[in-house]
């Protein structure tokens, strides 16, 4: 029976209407992940030199053990965002007399053909069998197998997870929480995960027998995921949950005293809060929000290329308005012909959506300002790159938004999701992160880098006193363009 479930999978992959339209997307796809593979052996190859030459580490095995719970967090959260609950898979199936049973043991069974269950062996198969194994008295595959294990046991977690919490904004707080507590936890000596991560995996490597614990964990975890979905195999539930969103549904009454603007932005933020795609990239904007202790942190950047800091805060201060606004009018893909048919000025459609991407903007610079505890300077660039993102960029991104836009399903992630990604997209991210260099560059050059920062700030001062102006050219292109955008989406 799983056998016959997973060749009607495959025919449905390959007998959809949308498979060779999405063919060339498909290949790309599988490009990227060849390459990203391909990256991931060469690092597994390169590990123990890197560990023992670059980090000055005498034992390279005992330093990646240490390190392998961090992994596996990160791994947690890569998955929260990439990896899909399954469950509709088997929809079609219930009406049918086929056991529950066998729907639920396909749907897991097929849920580990996710690439994500293959990167840890990847990863640290070739460190497993240079460095691990020249070890003596050492089990290198048990090393290895825990390792895949634990990963394995983390899809199954994360599947009752997504399912319990269905991707809210209630559990993104309460992942990024969690790791961040352990971090802190290990940074102030509360609790050293590295240490009990080292000691784990040292009694794994010389007690190879040990490994049947976690061949225990995966089962464990396996069954209570069949038990958990069995419950609720029904067709209402797993339905699309709309009570865990009530709360967006709610009007933000203080929207109301901006009028007609305000009602638009209410209905922006609407969609927003109650749709997994436009949440998931609400959610990843305030991660990525942590981006610039990547670059900060690092001498080079901050006294070697202090350029570069441009574009990091840039990217810091305005990837709400990248996420969100390179797909601006496809997220009212399903309803813009209702919104054209509507008695309401396209000028006011327009300036809601530039307040709401400048607001948030804003709100991402508020909590930026941590960040000036690496020096007032990179508290200038965010103010320059803030200036810069509402005053000019804004309006890149949206007119570049109207260029040929696709229908999206909302339901979806967003990661790994090119569902409505086109030309526009690739292109719009040139002009967005080197039009600040057209102003920074001549002083720079000059040796008067704190000068440039002054001059891109400056830049987006000059583009918030057009505003109006802007704005005005933005909606007559939007009314140009508004039944070839309404045809597109229909077309779709």
């Amino acid at each position: 029976m799983i056998t016959t479930l997973l060749s009607h999978a495959w025919k449905k992959f390959v007998r959809s209407v949308a498979f060779e339209k999405e063919l060339a997307t498909n290949i790309f796809l599988g490009f990227i992940a060849v390459i990203v593979f391909g990256y991931a052996i060469a690092f597994g190859f390169f590990l123990e030199k890197i560990v023992t030459n670059g980090l000055n580490q005498p034992d390279s095995v005992q330093f990646v053990s240490s390190l392998l719970l961090y992994y596996f967090g990160f791994e947690f959260m890569l998955r929260y965002f990439m990896q899909s609950t399954p469950a509709l898979d088997v929809q079609p199936y219930l009406h049918l007399p086929v056991s529950r049973r066998y729907l639920v043991h396909y749907m897991l069974i097929k849920s580990v053909l996710h690439l994500l269950n293959f990167l840890s062996l990847v990863l640290f198969a070739p460190f497993a069998f240079t460095a691990v194994a020249a070890q003596p008295g050492s089990s290198a595959w048990a090393w290895l197998l825990s390792i895949y294990l634990l990963s394995l046991s983390l899809h199954y977690i994360v599947l009752i997870f997504k399912k319990g919490l269905d991707d809210t904004v209630t559990g993104f707080l309460a992942l990024t929480g969690a790791i961040g507590l352990l971090a802190l936890a290990d940074y102030y000596n509360w609790f050293r995960l590295s240490a009990a991560s080292a000691a784990l995996f040292e009694f794994i490597l010389h007690n190879p027998v040990s490994v049947l614990g976690l061949v225990a964990l995966v089962l464990l975890v396996y069954f209570f995921n069949l038990t958990y979905f069995l419950r609720s195999m029904y067709p209402e539930e797993l339905a699309p949950r709309r009570n865990s969103n009530e709360s967006a549904a709610q009007n933000w009454a203080f929207l109301q005293s901006f009028g007609m603007l305000g009602e638009w932005a209410n209905l922006e933020l609407k969609l927003i809060l109650r749709n997994k795609r436009p949440r998931s990239a609400l959610m990843l904007s305030a991660f990525f929000l942590l981006y610039g202790l990547i670059f900060y942190t690092n001498k080079i950047y901050t006294q070697d290329l202090p350029g570069f800091l441009l574009f990091v805060g840039i990217f810091i201060t305005g990837i709400f308005m990248i996420n969100y606004g390179q797909f601006l009018f496809s997220w009212q893909s399903n309803h813009f012909d209702f919104t054209l048919t509507r008695p309401v000025s396209l000028a006011q459609v327009v300036e809601s959506k530039y307040w709401l991407l400048s607001t948030i903007t804003v709100i991402c610079f508020v909590l930026s300002i941590p960040y000036v505890y690496f020096g007032w300077n990179i508290l200038l660039i965010h103010l320059a790159a803030t200036l810069f993102n509402i005053g000019i960029n804004v309006f890149i991104i949206m007119n570049f938004a109207m260029w040929n836009p696709k229908k999206m399903n909302l339901a979806k992630g967003s990661m790994m999701n090119y569902e409505g990604v086109g030309a526009a997209q690739w292109v719009m991210g040139i002009p967005i992160l080197l039009s600040p260099y057209v102003f920074y560059l001549p002083f720079s050059i000059a040796g008067y880098s704190t000068w440039g920062v002054i001059a891109v700030g400056v830049a987006g001062l000059l583009g918030l006193a057009f505003r109006s102006r802007l704005l005005t050219f933005t909606t007559n292109r939007l009314q140009a363009r508004r039944y070839a955008i309404a045809a597109g989406f229909r077309k779709d």
